[in-house]
Order: structure tokens, then sequence, then C-alpha cells
């Protein structure tokens, strides 16, 4: 549970950790920058990635502020204002309108809720441990791996 105070409230949210994120951060970490880009609010989204990210592992943390608001309650990650080559960024997102700027460089994933038997994090590991090498751009590895070319599909399924 954390206990943010947002717009002067405090407020409880109950948060569980999806299966293999810490595995996941590790690995990645070695071999990428990981940036936390959420259209959450600040002050709940930062209590938040303090407990998933105890060691340190995120590089960068965006929050709503840093996104781009297209109506009420909309908001738009433009991977463009993080710079970095575009080449070089992939984004892994549960909702596919919040990347609608940049779709060629995005994973989406499943939402996660409360399966404990969820192995999305796995399979995400397995593409960027193995399946990136020898990609200049990052955005063709996105591009194979969405394609499902049979190679990544096999690897893949857990």
């Amino acid at each position: 549970m954390i206990k943010p105070s947002i717009y002067g409230l405090m407020m409880n949210f109950y948060v569980l950790k999806r299966p293999g994120v810490d595995e996941f951060l590790e690995a990645i970490s070695k071999k990428y920058e990981v940036v936390v880009f959420t259209a959450g609010l600040e002050p709940y989204a930062s209590l938040l990635l303090d407990i998933l990210d105890p060691k340190g592992l995120i590089s960068h943390r965006l929050y709503r502020y840093s996104c781009k608001q297209l109506g009420r309650g909309r908001f738009i990650k433009d991977l463009s204002k993080i710079g970095r080559d575009l080449k070089q960024v992939v984004i892994v997102d549960d909702n596919p309108k919040s990347y609608t700027l940049q779709p060629a460089n995005a994973i989406p994933i499943k939402r996660f809720e409360d399966d404990i038997e969820d192995r999305e994090l796995e399979k995400l590991m397995v593409f960027f441990e193995r399946n990136c090498d020898g990609f200049k751009d990052m955005r063709d590895a996105v591009k194979q791996y969405l394609d499902g070319n049979d190679t990544m599909r096999q690897t893949l399924s857990l």
C-alpha cells in the first residue's frame, strides 16, 4: 500500500507487483538505459517507483507533466521529448493510445491486474536479452517481433 498526497488529499493505493518485475529490471538494466514514462501523477508514481526500484536500476522517471494532453484524461507519451535517438528507443505499454505518436517503437503488453501466473515480463526479457543484438534500429527489432517471425515466436513462447 502506498499513501501519496494528491491535490492535498491523502489517498491509499493497494498495488501488486507484476511477476518477474525484479528479475526483468535487474537483467535489462545491465544492457539498456531504463526509463519509466508514465501518465501517472508524480506523487503516486514516484512513491510506487521508490518501492519497485530500491536498487536504483531505473535511470530516469517521466510523469504526467511530460505527456501531451489531447483531451480530458487522455495523455500521450511523445518519445521525441526524452532526448534520445528514436532508433535506440523501445516503449513497452499496455495502452496503445499512449504511444500513438511513435507506434514503430512500441511493444504492447497485456494489462496486469492480479494474475500471479502472468509471464509477460519473461517474454520481454528474452526479447531484450537475445533478440535485439545486431539491430542498428530497435524499430526493426520491434517490427520483427510484432510481425511474428517464426524464430522469434519460438524463442518467446515460454
